[in-house]
């Protein structure tokens, strides 16, 4: 009999396979009293164990190669570190010492410790990185349990053939590729499952923080986690659908409903294909308008997929993403060699960079570690808050960037700037790295742009003060929605009200757009709502000419442009605009959106 099983969607697209079903590693682990003598010998069993487990991550590194992408190299160096934290290993070995206790149950039980820290910790970001030492602890037991190797877990084969069940008669689904189900998935076996050609995947832990929820997204898999206990009801080798759209798992699934999924699989297909020949056609609308499709990006490995989609350039790169898991901050020389990589690979194509957004859901451990942990992070000390007090790590950003600069266009772009006093003081840093380089003869472009994130409700309606102080200006939706409802949208509990639609949060929008239009200051939209097919004509309408997206957004906004009249979307924005109600603007929306014709081939 069918079932379905609901979770969160963390990518996209459907996957039809069968199931590969992982158990959970155990942590139920006996204790052994030893006797004082035999101390030294089970301490050095822990750290014959750890050297395995750091001899396996660097083997991954070497037979994974060039290709790896940094965000999953980032992956493995998060977890060699967590491997050597003096905090699970030196207390493991203390405990061993003081308690004779065997390897084993010293090391569970002060993974026990560290998790139940890790519990109290309210920021969402933090508290999943429990599940990275877990999964470090998990590899450590293996190690002692099987001292001279062996595969860590179970894989299916690489090749797909015919089987034939004991009865003679061919196996239907022999031919499906697979499907991994796991209760949990590290990042470090993630790298490994990448080679054996998985279509999707789908566990009972995780969030949309977690780092198999981030690998997925760069992988591009269609998956769904949170799913409680899903590996408890999946058979091995079953059929099952991982719809990433709807964030549903089908088991036992039976022909009827595999066609229809094989039917929306085609159909995504031959969308796909259609919207793939637009990358080329230049993005205008109907009645000439032409618009700026720009790529969000997290790492400098993400260029690839902003030359495949035709982007006119990098609209937002997070910087950030070099600053975590890692408890030091990156120097000036590594983040020059990052931002350069992106700039070269982009051609000519303009770059804009944001600085350093930390705090709230992005916390950057070598900063965080000599603060007190805030009671509300999202209204903290963060982003250009938190660079400006701290000068030095600042300055450090700035001068990379600016080198960077020597090798192709970058724009500057400060988060969360809530008036001109940050953009001033921000400018005065930049002003005195400029004096820096040129004193030391280094290139760089000494007129680099230097923009606002229109974020903070303060900015925005305050936005003809940050006028004069800026060259251009970006409007980050996402955080922009959170302040202005006054929702976490991390928080489970409150994030069903997070509407990007709510009449106040678009007549913000709209007015930023309008007062930067009206000033020839160049504006886009960078937030999630910018890569929202579904508003591209209505953010068409409030003025907007730049939107910068995840790449795998673009093709489809483009395809908005393209069937868009600039002229019709001003009057029917403006209509829908009167709505005051948050619910009748929605369906106003949606019966615009109705009309839309799909691109014939």
């Amino acid at each position: 009999m069918s079932f379905s099983v609901s979770g969160i969607s963390v990518g996209r697209g459907i996957a039809i396979g069968r199931a590969w079903v992982l158990a959970p590693a155990s942590l139920d682990v006996p204790r052994r009293t030893i006797a004082p003598e035999e101390c030294s010998q089970e301490v050095d069993r822990l750290y014959k164990a750890v050297g395995a487990v750091d001899n396996e991550f660097e083997r991954m590194r070497h037979d994974l190669g060039k290709e790896i992408a940094a965000e999953l190299r980032a992956f493995l160096d998060l977890q060699a570190i967590v491997l050597h934290d003096p905090m699970l290993i030196e207390t493991t070995r203390d405990r061993i010492l003081a308690e004779y206790c065997n390897a084993e149950w010293a090391l569970v039980q002060q993974y026990e410790d560290v998790a139940e820290q890790f519990n109290s910790i309210e920021d969402p970001y933090l508290r999943e990185r429990r599940t990275d030492v877990r999964q470090i602890v998990e590899r450590i037991l293996k190690a002692m349990r099987h001292p001279d190797g062996g595969q860590r877990i179970a894989l299916p084969p690489v090749d797909v053939h015919t089987e034939t069940d004991p009865n003679g008669s061919s196996d239907p689904n022999a031919s499906l590729p697979w499907v991994l189900i796991a209760h949990d998935i590290a990042p470090a076996d993630m790298l490994l499952l990448k080679q054996h050609q998985f279509v999707g995947f789908a566990t009972d832990t995780g969030s949309p923080t977690s780092h198999t929820a981030i690998l997925a997204r760069s992988l591009g898999l269609p998956a769904v986690v949170g799913l409680q206990t899903l590996h408890r009801l999946v058979q091995q080798g079953e059929p099952i659908i991982v719809d990433a759209e709807a964030g549903v798992v089908l088991g036992s699934i039976d022909s009827p409903i595999r066609g229809i999924y094989e039917l929306r699989q085609a159909e995504q297909a031959l969308a796909h294909s259609r919207l793939v020949r637009l990358k080329n056609v230049a993005a205008q609308t109907l009645d000439g308008a032409a618009v700026g499709l720009f790529a969000n990006l997290d790492l400098p490995a993400d260029t690839g997929r902003a030359l495949e989609a035709g982007c006119h350039g990098v609209g937002l790169f997070r910087s950030e993403f070099l600053y975590m898991n890692r408890t030091d901050p990156p120097s000036e020389e590594e983040q020059y060699q990052a931002y350069k990589q992106v700039v070269v690979a982009m051609k000519g194509r303009p770059v804009t960079i944001r600085t350093l957004d930390s705090g709230a859901d992005k916390d950057v451990p070598s900063v965080s570690a000599h603060r007190e942990t805030p009671s509300n992070p999202a209204l903290a000390l963060r982003a250009i808050r938190l660079c400006l007090a701290e000068p030095e790590l600042f300055a450090t950003q700035l001068r990379a960037i600016l080198r960077a600069s020597a090798h192709g266009p970058i724009k500057l772009l400060v988060p969360l700037v809530s008036g001109p006093q940050e953009m001033i003081a921000a400018r005065r840093m930049v002003n005195a790295a400029i004096d820096q380089l040129r004193a030391g003869k280094v290139s760089h472009d000494p007129k680099i742009s230097i923009g606002a994130m229109i974020e903070v409700p303060a900015a925005a309606l305050a936005i003809d003060g940050l006028m004069p102080v800026i060259d251009f200006a970006s409007i980050g939706t996402n955080d922009l929605i959170q302040y202005t409802l006054a929702i976490d949208r991390t928080d489970g509990e409150v994030a069903h009200l997070y509407n990007p639609l709510h009449p106040a949060v678009l007549r913000l929008v709209r007015d930023v757009i309008k007062a930067c239009t009206k000033n020839q200051v160049p504006v886009s939209v960078c937030g999630e709502m910018a890569g929202d097919p579904d508003l591209t004509r209505l953010l068409l309408g409030f003025g907007l000419r730049d939107f910068s997206m995840h790449p795998s957004q673009v093709l489809l906004v483009k395809q908005e442009v393209l069937r868009s009249r600039a002229s019709e979307c001003v009057k029917n924005s403006a209509r829908i605009l009167k709505q005051g109600d948050p619910g009748k603007l929605s369906a106003a929306l949606h019966k615009w959106n109705q009309d839309r014709d799909h691109i014939s081939g």
